[in-house]
């Protein structure tokens, strides 16, 4: 562990960052406490194009190879692809919501995913090129030193499927379709 993906396409996803936080509101007179919790992580519902039967073989082995929620496998969208270049500059803690950057690095647009280490994140405001902050989520998964490099290329990260029971359909034309739901193994 972890399973790669089968490389059979994607026909549609449908992902989300799902956050803990609370919220009390007076019956009174409205006003409102606001508290956000650190727990934050990726889910996402996938959809796989019809596939042959002996297509199909490579997804039914990685589906119940992964033993449920047991196992995991990394994931990333073929279509979030970037060239940018970007080098951590000083470690950073666990949690933190922004990198400092190397002078060295390219400017990243917001909406921009990179992986770091095994886990997936997001740009949230334009860094222009040189040493700068990077402002990104979720909150870093773990501990981040110098000099590491943040892949642009196909970003993944680590996921396990979010339920135990997993199927697929077969119809007539014995093509066999796939649908499931995933998030993010933390």
């Amino acid at each position: 562990m972890p399973l790669s993906f089968p490389n059979v396409g994607i026909q549609n996803v449908s992902m989300r960052l799902r956050r803990v936080v609370s919220v009390a509101e007076s019956p009174f007179t409205l006003d409102t406490q606001v508290y956000s919790h650190q727990g934050a992580r990726w889910e996402a519902e996938v959809t796989l194009p019809p596939l042959t039967y002996a297509e199909a073989r490579s997804v039914e082995a990685f589906i119940v190879g992964l033993k449920g929620r047991e196992g995991t496998f990394t994931f990333g969208s073929p279509l979030h692809t970037d060239t940018a270049i970007v080098l951590t500059s000083g470690s950073t803690a666990i949690r933190s919501e922004t990198l400092t950057t190397s002078a060295g690095s390219t400017a990243v647009s917001a909406g921009t995913y990179f992986q770091l280490g095994s886990y997936l994140y997001l740009v949230t405001a334009d860094k222009s090129a040189g040493a700068g902050t990077l402002e990104f989520q979720p909150p870093l998964r773990e501990t981040i030193a110098t000099g590491q490099a943040l892949d642009f290329t196909q970003p993944k990260s680590l996921w396990r499927m979010a339920s135990n029971d997993v199927s697929w359909s077969t119809n007539q034309a014995s093509l066999q379709g796939f649908s499931f739901a995933m998030v993010e193994a933390l």
